[in-house]
């Protein structure tokens, strides 16, 4: 059996992927105390609705908990009281339209042939740990860090104001304004229409950085993070972009770290980006002109970047758009995934 079972009646249109996460995640809470309650799930439909309820006008949602043997009767009681307190708020809009019978009861697994190990507590522990990470003191980004950013600028890369390829790492700064995090809504100004979106690796500094030789800048690396660079579409790179790059919410941060030692070469990471679930973009951190420790050694030559901060290696080319009501998904390889809906500004606002 397993750990969450729904049974709903077929005269029920019910969105059970939705509804398992609602119980799962009250069932889970912290961690603390019941940190398998949602290591596995499944919703069944019952169809002879009829004789389980009686009437063809009415429906039904059983939830069954089946929890390991232990538990305190208070324990339980508290379990219980958690989950269907948001079971009921969950379903309260179909209860609102049609007749809906709830009912949910807690299982306890069999205390002699009840076998287990899982890992799963420690999820929970690395989760939390992940959504504390505090926001970086600052964000620099490299611009026209590949072969195809400078060739997508044609004859005018050799005219002023550019006269030739640039020698040193174009920079453009992401201020604390524009950071959000991972799952957030991020709210488009009323006068853009849409966004392109930079998947971008952030390399984590582990310590202050000065004058770094490339041969040794991976030794400060603390690890990566997923940063999207959000920036309305733009072609000059002559002055800074601040006003296409520095809107409130243009640089949301992944909560996921990867430690250093855990990627083995940030110069060849796959990066995928999806729009409302479709693939719209695929890509690799691999051919930048500036692979990461040349980009670091050449960055701090000119100024220090501290412990926390972060450094994006720029986006790849072609960086998709999206508009408002649209979600993306961002995932590099060995790294992580990070999630964001685009929202209208509201009138008045």
């Amino acid at each position: 059996m397993p750990h969450i079972w729904i049974e709903y009646s077929g005269n029920l249109a019910l969105d059970t992927d939705k509804l398992m996460r609602t119980v799962q995640d009250a069932a889970v809470g912290d961690g603390s105390l019941f940190p398998l309650a949602g290591a596995r799930t499944r919703a069944v439909r019952v169809d002879d609705f009829l004789i389980v309820d009686g009437h063809p006008d009415n429906a039904f949602v059983h939830v069954v908990l089946r929890i390991g043997h232990g538990r305190s009767d208070a324990q339980k009681a508290a379990l219980g009281e958690r989950v269907f307190q948001a079971l009921t708020a969950a379903l309260a809009p179909v209860m609102a339209s049609r007749p809906l019978g709830i009912s949910m009861q807690i299982e306890e697994a069999d205390p002699v042939l009840n076998y287990k190990f899982n890992n799963y507590r420690d999820y929970l522990a690395a989760r939390a740990a992940q959504a504390a990470l505090p926001l970086p003191r600052t964000v620099v980004g490299a611009a026209l860090n590949t072969p195809q950013a400078l060739a997508a600028m044609g004859e005018a890369i050799d005219a002023a104001p550019y006269k030739g390829a640039p020698k040193a790492p174009v920079l453009y700064i992401k201020p604390a304004n524009t950071y959000a995090r991972d799952g957030a809504a991020i709210t488009l100004p009323a006068d853009v229409d849409e966004v392109e979106i930079g998947a971008c690796l952030g390399v984590v500094f582990s310590r202050r950085a000065t004058r770094v030789d490339e041969a040794e800048a991976l030794g400060y690396v603390a690890g990566y993070r997923v940063v999207a660079d959000l920036s309305v579409p733009h072609a000059s790179y002559f002055r800074p972009a601040l006003k296409q790059k520095c809107r409130d919410g243009f640089c949301p941060i992944g909560g996921e770290f990867a430690p250093a030692a855990s990627v083995a070469d940030p110069d060849a990471l796959d990066i995928e980006v999806r729009i409302d679930g479709a693939v719209a973009q695929r890509a690799s951190t691999a051919g930048m002109i500036r692979p990461v420790a040349r980009l670091i050694a050449d960055v701090t030559q000119f100024m220090s970047l501290e412990a926390g901060d972060i450094l994006l290696v720029g986006p790849p080319p072609g960086a998709p758009r999206a508009r408002a009501g649209q979600r993306y998904d961002i995932r590099i390889a060995q790294v992580g995934t990070l999630r964001n809906t685009l929202a209208a500004r509201r009138a008045g606002l």
